[in-house]
């Protein structure tokens, strides 16, 4: 049995948006977009100081065919100051990927305000895995390369 896609998107944001996961899911006309901010922080080290940025977005279309597709994308961004002067770098990717880091450092949350060592995990395959089941079990399939 295959749910409409009226249902699904009107339904997505109340069953999987969680108080404790470290994303959140939002429905934008006829896509879904899950957003997963898993870093904002404030590297210290004895010569420098860091703010590093990084976000990652999961797009997905739903097609009249009951099938579904998805784009990821995940935008960086960093600033470091030190005594040869200061620096910026901004990456953005747009395509598909499974990523998985950890991160560890002193430094500052900048999320939760917290100052000490700081540790940043992330796993794209968390969020993917959630929406995939969903959609699965309410009778979707995702589209291939030709949709």
């Amino acid at each position: 049995m295959f749910t409409s896609k009226q249902n699904i998107l009107s339904e997505i944001t109340t069953v999987l948006n969680k108080d404790d996961q470290p994303w959140e899911i939002a429905v934008e006309g006829e896509k879904i977009i899950c957003r997963w901010k898993w870093q904002d922080t404030r590297f210290f080290s004895l010569v420098s100081v860091t703010d590093q940025q990084k976000e990652y977005t999961l797009t997905i279309t739903l097609k009249d065919n009951g099938k579904w597709s998805e784009v990821d994308s995940i935008a960086t961004k960093s600033s470091q100051i030190n005594a040869g002067g200061f620096s910026t770098n901004k990456t953005h990717f747009k395509g598909t990927t499974n990523t998985k880091s950890f991160e560890i450092g002193f430094g500052k949350n900048k999320q939760t305000g917290d100052t000490g060592v700081v540790k940043v995990q992330f796993d794209t395959s968390l969020i993917k895995r959630q929406v995939r089941e969903y959609l699965t079990q309410n009778g979707w399939k995702k589209a291939g390369l030709l949709g």
